[in-house]
């Protein structure tokens, strides 16, 4: 399909303002969670998510190396938000889990984005909502490929 020039403008433009909005959204989320990363914010939401998680997964979930993965956890644990513990049944096998101060953040962060989605879905008829939600899977997968 051709693209019109000016549509390519407008959606680089969007795009960037997206991302903004996107950068200010992850620095309040941080915030939220006791001033921890971005990195350490989407362990948070995906254990915080699963419950009692392994950290090859993590590590598979966010596309960073184990050792990446090891210091994010570090860092966690220092500021008691996540809980190491080895596997009964194999001692490599590392699994995490969050505290209670891990899962008051998380719960923090659980509300911040059911409110986000409220406040921007509402505006939408619900063929619309879909329809979003539809074109930024689109846009994610992507974005992946280049």
């Amino acid at each position: 399909m051709k693209l019109k020039e000016e549509n390519k403008r407008k959606f680089a433009k969007a795009m960037i303002g997206l991302s903004k909005a996107l950068k200010v959204e992850g620095e309040k989320c941080s915030q939220l969670c006791g001033v921890v990363t971005e990195k350490e914010v989407t362990v948070i939401d995906f254990v915080g998510g699963l419950g009692n998680v392994k950290m090859s997964d993590i590590a598979d979930n966010i596309d960073a190396p184990m050792s990446t993965i090891t210091s994010i956890i570090d860092k966690l644990v220092e500021k008691k938000l996540i809980n190491r513990d080895h596997s009964g049944e194999d001692r490599r096998v590392v699994n995490v889990s969050l505290t209670a101060i891990g899962k008051a953040a998380y719960k923090k962060l659980c509300t911040k984005k059911d409110k986000l989605a409220e406040n921007v879905l509402s505006q939408l008829n619900e063929k619309d909502q879909a329809l979003i939600i539809k074109h930024l899977d689109l846009i994610v997968g992507e974005m992946g490929k280049s």
